[in-house]
């Protein structure tokens, strides 16, 4: 568990602390520095552990899943974070008792695992303004989606559309996309879906390309992420595919899974390893 996760109160993962004391066979660690979610994966993987649960948010997640990739050990998720992506997405309960028998108790699928260069990702990734809002909002003090949201509209003024080079099936020239998203799972977190078409085990890559549009088409562009009509907006482009190259001007600045992370490469190879991840949940 990441103590320091989304919205929960200490009230709320004091329970969680109780209830998982409570299940037999089971052990509760909590991460103490960025990187530590994965080592102990990492262990769990060594040691034979049938299951490795996840309490927190996206970042949580992706930090265990990449521990778990390829492996025999499945991943649980008890979600307690602001979006919870890709627990929406594999319809695993939000509260905290029946995420932890969820976890426990139900069947074992396998899903893709996609890849930034060399950085995994479950659920969603890109590059332009959802990279921008992502920085900025990592860098508040409050979570959820009343500060997301007031962070996107802040952005919204003062964020220029860039220029890319796209490779996969063919050469394009992408000219001043207001963002390019790369999914796995079919929403950013909070049911807003940006790809309501993709399945997380189809052994492809959704590209969505949402083009720069007028501020007065944003509560309807708003309105469609969050109804799963978003793919029928003009300003939006997908294709799908089994790997892109993602070439800018200058270094890219991207997210995954909600976390944002600058580069030293204005290049992106995004990348697919199909049902290579082992989870509990609904595919």
């Amino acid at each position: 568990m990441n103590p320091k996760s989304g919205t929960t109160t200490p009230a709320q993962k004091n329970k969680i602390t109780i209830l998982v004391g409570k299940q037999a066979n089971a052990k509760l660690f909590f991460t103490e520095y960025s990187g530590h979610a994965t080592e102990i994966a990492q262990q769990a993987v060594k040691e034979g552990i049938t299951k490795i649960i996840a309490v927190g948010g996206d970042g949580t997640v992706n930090e265990v899943a990449r521990g778990l990739v390829g492996s025999e050990t499945a991943l649980g998720i008890v979600p307690i974070g602001s979006g919870n992506g890709l627990a929406r997405h594999l319809k695993i309960p939000l509260k905290i008792d029946k995420a932890i028998q969820f976890a426990l108790s139900s069947n074992v699928s396998s899903i893709d695992v996609c890849f930034l260069n060399e950085i995994p990702f479950f659920c969603t990734a890109g590059v332009g303004f959802d990279a921008f809002v992502a920085n900025e909002f990592a860098q508040q003090n409050s979570r959820g989606l009343k500060t997301y949201a007031k962070m996107s509209l802040k952005s919204f003024r003062t964020y220029k559309p860039e220029s890319y080079h796209l490779e996969s099936q063919q050469s394009v020239e992408i000219k001043n996309a207001f963002s390019i998203t790369f999914a796995n799972a079919t929403q950013y977190g909070n049911n807003a879906m940006i790809s309501p078409k993709s399945k997380i085990d189809d052994g492809l890559i959704e590209m969505v390309v949402l083009k720069p549009f007028p501020f007065g088409a944003a509560p309807i562009i708003g309105v469609r992420l969050f109804r799963g009509t978003l793919p029928n907006s003009r300003y939006i482009e997908t294709a799908s595919d089994t790997e892109f190259i993602l070439k800018a001007e200058e270094d890219l600045l991207i997210h995954y899974d909600g976390e944002p992370l600058q580069l030293s490469t204005n290049v992106l190879k995004i990348t697919l390893k199909p049902k290579a991840l082992k989870v509990i949940g609904y595919v």
